[in-house]
């Protein structure tokens, strides 16, 4: 990847980044555009750009990888991504309402009530 694409890919960084916080999602397990082996952790959601295409994915036990989606549009990746976030949130807070153990404790859900 030359130069420009390197700013391309930090600029799309970038705005992942202003999302989350916005959602408030920081406290979450994702990484974005670290390389596939890098920064590996369990429950982890992940967006890379490899091999000119964009892939998107989670990790599960022991920073496994799970789900891989490969896109060649960025905003398909992203819209992945970001619901693969979202997602995390409510399957965990769900666990934790239904008195379950989450993926792993994280603010987003550790408060929630049981019903």
């Amino acid at each position: 990847m030359g130069w420009l694409g390197k700013i391309v890919i930090e600029e799309y960084k970038e705005m992942i980044q202003r999302d989350i916080d916005l959602l408030g999602y920081s406290a979450l397990r994702y990484s974005l555009f670290a390389g596939r082996n890098n920064n590996r952790a369990e429950y982890q959601a992940r967006i890379e750009f490899i091999d000119g295409h964009f892939e998107v994915y989670m990790t599960g036990e022991r920073a496994s990888v799970s789900g891989s989606k490969k896109y060649d549009d960025f905003f398909q990746a992203y819209k992945d991504f970001m619901y693969r976030i979202q997602s995390r949130v409510i399957t965990n807070r769900k666990s934790v309402r239904n008195n379950e153990l989450p993926e792993y404790p994280c603010p987003l859900w550790d408060n929630e009530k049981a019903e």
